[in-house]
């Protein structure tokens, strides 16, 4: 239950920061400050490298609510980054 709440967070958060097109750069700054500000932490060297396996087009496509394979290892990724314990 814990980890379906922690995606779901991380999924709204990168949402949230990727609206208006992709800016990796903004976009991981948003993610750690929407993470920051829900009480979690967010590495931003991690990001830039679970970024870097990923085009684009599918970091758009999971801020869009995207649900593909590809979509959801992205978030798990995203998660791996993440402390949502503070």
């Amino acid at each position: 239950m814990k980890n379906k709440l922690a995606a779901t967070i991380a999924l709204s958060a990168l949402a949230l920061a990727a609206c208006g097109g992709v800016n990796r750069d903004g976009t991981r700054d948003k993610f750690i400050s929407d993470m920051e500000e829900i009480g979690g932490t967010a590495d931003g060297d991690c990001i830039d490298d679970v970024f870097r396996d990923y085009s684009d087009d599918e970091i758009t496509a999971l801020s869009e609510g995207g649900n593909d394979e590809r979509s959801v290892a992205l978030a798990t990724d995203l998660l791996e980054c993440t402390d949502l314990d503070g």
